[in-house]
């Protein structure tokens, strides 16, 4: 006994420590939700979980102890057995059994708490508007409702399926069918005998399941309409609606007069009545759900497939195009002529003008190379937005440059450096999308440390909440915060904000440092009562902490406005339990209702509503009030920079390709079927994603930013339309598609492509680089709708074999029967259409990046030397030979 006493007492102490460890959790988590001003939501999301692991261990408790006891006074228990073993007495049973259901029932009512949203959603929903074609319910109730009953059925069941364990456990141990000594290691069965009292006990426990069942049949019932049989649409079809459907009903009907059964065979005594309708159940189970409804399937319908599914097929095509947001998708022919002039490209001077030669893989690369400045600073990705510049609209190219501790030199990474004093990233590169220097470089709008500009300002630089965030920090210590680095020195600074979670009291500082898990917090004579402590500083981290329930684009993007950085994030709300809607990547809805913004200096986090007709966010805005904010507070200026998500409009194409087709013949065919192109990426074949572009649409009067995705058909390369996606303010959000006449070949990217690897001028210059030890890299392949007409524009990159500097050489221009590669897109449209008035690209002024050759190779030296102090031999060598390429062109330049 001694030795159970102490496995008992370690288990209790496991226990506490979990516990304690908890509570430290959820106070620190308190106390972040505080600091970012949406502490209403976590004790919403606490209330809900604590109300259901209360109530679930509370009911689980009192049933099981009820049905227990029950069992355990129906048997008059003896003391004394004819064997030797070592009987447990009633007490020690009863004890045993009710430490049983105490610990099942507290893991009941955790468990349970998880469903917190599947409740509040519930509880709080909002209709849709749109009903079934099968039942006639509301959309809500697929998406709200019955989640919440599946989780209640799903509860219902493992408790009953506990209970009844517990009690045949009880009625076997007082029956003495099972004998066992104290140590369990000698443990003997023997028929149970049961009395009518145990009978009538276990009969009830049996019924009470056999309701669950028939609860269970109606759901699934209802989850037909999530659910497929055919390979050719989703959701319920002849099949399921004539066959699955009327036996789902049929074993309701029976499980529910199974239970009956077993309630009167208490008095009747006549146990073949539910044994034979628990047979029954059984085969019309197996042959209505699964013999009979496979011969339908194939041998009433398959014969006539066409006929029979047309009325379900319609119902699919309906619900799929209201649930991915297409119904109101503008289709337009594109009437397509081959008499594009240089006056046409003058009229579209500004489509022109903002044709991305810049792929924002190989810019990452050169940013990295001439604006990271230090080993330890890092551009995570490059993005797309436009601007007014000098009263031109011109879409830019933006990277953060933000900070990774992980870089730092082997003696100066230590807990110092990385949380309290190199705290934040300084700054962003920004550059035109079609612009070069004379050495291949894009020209930058905004550069260098601190941030230089003549068309933007920027106020706040620093960037303490980012994509590569990862880690804590302190800030308002008495350890100086390095800002960015001067020369051979650096200029420190300290934050100004109130942000994060002030380290004011003792209890703060162990409970931090209990969650990070280090002593220092505590330790540190650098902390004081003002310093404050900020984690989740990934924007990811954060949106999703604040708000679980949404979905967000991968992409975040960076947007300079007011002299401020911040960033924008797309939420989304979605579902995979819309009825009648074919499923993509996981999910059957998607609605972009929410702009989440994000100060990068404060952290300070808005969730705006854009979309007031969805009906999910509604709901959540009904269960978090004070966590969403109307769009009509959003800033203006941030207004002009939302995108329509790549995310989003990624999966609309890919159910356009398809749910275009309102046909339901045609749709059964295929006969239109399109797909997603692809594309040449550094010699590697891969789908087309969607780009934004600058341009303006046909039968409107001026360029405007666009999300664009073309089409080709199924199995060919050709294309056959494009659709695009309007984000400018006053047509945000619309659809629309061009299509192109069948009987006409257009060529498409893949075509594209191979015309260009035919050509021997340009396969002759790709070889000869190739054979000097350069890499060409192949950008995006642009396909640019200017008026009825369509351009190809493929930019060419070369690096170096010893360098990380893509520069961009060549541009390659394709219309109708010509591709041309020349040095610029000025040169490339001019060798097919002659001479322009409005250049499209502009040579990079003395301001641009032939003046910035000293400062790369500075940096490259500076790189080179502490790659040398870190011990990094490799980086030091690459950074020399990229400093030896940078000093021959300096040279060249002398010589020009």
């Amino acid at each position: 006994m001694a030795g159970n006493w102490t496995k008992l007492q370690i288990a209790l102490l496991l226990i506490l420590i979990m516990a304690f460890t908890a509570g430290i959790g959820l106070y620190t988590d308190y106390l972040w939700f505080q600091s970012m001003g949406y502490g209403g939501v976590f004790l919403t999301i606490l209330k809900t979980k604590a109300a259901l692991a209360i109530g679930a261990a509370a009911i689980f408790f009192v049933f099981a102890y009820i049905n227990a006891t029950a069992a355990s006074r129906s048997y008059a228990v003896s003391r004394t057995r004819d064997d030797e073993a070592e009987v447990i007495l009633p007490e020690d049973l009863s004890t045993i059994i009710l430490g049983i259901i105490a610990a099942a029932s507290v893991l009941f009512g955790i468990a349970l708490s998880g469903s917190w949203e599947e409740v509040l959603r519930y509880l709080n929903k909002t209709p849709f508007g749109i009903s079934d074609p099968v039942f006639g319910r509301d959309a809500a109730f697929y998406v709200f409702d019955l989640p919440f009953y599946e989780t209640a059925l799903r509860a219902a069941f493992l408790m009953l399926v506990f209970i009844g364990a517990i009690t045949l456990l009880v009625y076997l141990l007082k029956s003495k069918s099972i004998l066992f000594d104290m140590t369990f290691s000698d443990i003997r069965f023997e028929i149970p005998k049961f009395t009518s009292w145990a009978k009538a006990h276990l009969l009830l426990l049996l019924a009470a399941f056999f309701i669950l069942m028939a609860a269970s049949y109606r759901l699934q019932a209802y989850n037909l309409l999530l659910s497929s049989r055919s390979d050719t649409f989703f959701g319920p079809g002849y099949t399921d609606l004539t066959v699955t459907l009327p036996a789902l009903g049929l074993l309701a009907a029976l499980s529910t007069l199974t239970a009956i059964s077993m309630v009167l065979t208490i008095w009747i005594k006549r146990p073949w009545i539910p044994a034979g309708f628990v047979v029954i159940l059984i085969a019309v189970h197996t042959l209505g759900l699964g013999f009979y409804a496979g011969i339908v399937q194939e041998y009433r319908v398959r014969p006539n497939e066409i006929s029979l599914e047309t009325p379900y097929i319609k119902n699919n095509i309906e619900h799929t195009v209201k649930a991915f947001n297409l119904e109101k998708v503008d289709d337009q022919p594109f009437e397509v002529s081959a008499n594009l002039t240089a006056e046409d490209l003058d009229k579209n001077a500004p489509t022109i003008r903002n044709i991305r030669l810049w792929d924002p893989r190989p810019l990452k690369d050169t940013y990295k190379q001439i604006q990271e400045i230090r080993l330890y600073y890092e551009f995570n990705d490059v993005d797309v937005d436009r601007y007014d510049l000098d009263g031109e609209y011109v879409e830019v190219m933006l990277s953060a440059r933000e900070i990774d501790t992980s870089q730092l030199s082997e003696s100066a990474r230590n807990w110092i450096n990385e949380h309290l004093v190199y705290t934040h990233g300084y700054g962003v590169v920004a550059s035109p999308v079609n612009t070069i220097g004379k050495q291949g470089l894009p020209e930058l709008l905004i550069k260098d440390i601190p941030p230089e500009s003549q068309s933007f300002k920027i106020e706040r630089p620093e960037i303490y909440f980012g994509e590569r965030t990862d880690n804590y920090v302190i800030v308002k210590t008495r350890q100086r915060e390095f800002d960015y680095p001067r020369g051979n020195e650096n200029q420190y600074t300290t934050y100004e904000a109130d942000s994060g979670v002030q380290l004011n009291s003792y209890v703060r500082k162990l409970a931090m440092a209990i969650r990070f898990g280090t002593p220092k917090i505590i330790l540190s004579e650098d902390i004081t009562d003002e310093s404050r402590i900020l984690f989740n500083r990934n924007i990811k981290t954060l949106t999703s902490t604040i708000a679980p329930f949404l979905a967000y684009d991968r992409d975040p993007y960076l947007v300079v406005s007011g002299g401020r950085l911040y960033w924008i994030i797309d939420g989304y709300t979605t579902t995979a339990r819309y009825p009648y809607s074919t499923p993509y990547s996981g999910i059957n809805y998607i609605r972009n209702p929410v702009k989440v913004v994000v100060d990068a200096y404060t952290g300070e986090t808005d969730f705006y509503i854009v979309d007031e007709r969805d009906p999910i966010i509604n709901t959540y805005a009904g269960i978090f009030p004070g966590l969403f904010r109307p769009y009509s507070e959003m800033p203006e200026d941030l207004k002009r920079h939302l995108r329509y998500p790549e995310d989003m409009f990624t999966i609309q194409a890919a159910v356009y390709a398809k749910y275009h087709m309102t046909d339901p013949v045609v749709f059964y065919n295929l006969e239109d079927m399109w797909n997603i192109p692809n594309e040449l990426y550094e010699n590697q074949r891969i789908p087309m994603e969607p780009y934004y572009i600058i341009m303006k649409l046909p039968g409107e009067e001026k360029e405007e930013f666009l999300l664009m995705q073309p089409f080709t058909p199924r199995n060919k390369d050709n294309m056959i339309a494009w659709m695009y996606a309007r984000s400018d303010p006053g047509h945000y959000g619309e659809l629309g598609v061009f299509k192109f006449p069948k009987q006409e070949l257009i060529f498409g990217p893949a075509q594209v492509e191979a015309r260009i690897d035919q050509d021997e001028r340009i396969s002759e210059q790709l070889t000869l680089w190739g054979q000097v030890g350069s890499r060409v890299i192949r950008g995006n392949l642009l396909v640019i709708p200017v008026e009825n007409s369509i351009l190809y524009v493929e930019p060419l990159y070369l690096l170096a074999e010893q360098s990380r500097l893509p520069e961009l050489k060549r541009v390659i221009v394709a219309y109708g029967d010509d591709i041309v590669m020349e040095e610029t897109l000025d040169e490339a449209l001019a060798a097919i259409f002659g001479e322009t008035a409005a250049p499209a690209t502009e040579t990079a002024p003395t301001t641009g990046p032939t003046e910035d050759l000293p400062t790369l190779a500075l940096q490259h030296y500076n790189n080179a030397m502490e790659a040398l102090k870190a011990g990094d031999w490799a980086g030091f060598g690459e950074e020399l030979g990229a400093l030896e390429e940078v000093l021959q062109k300096m040279k060249e330049k002398q010589k020009a």
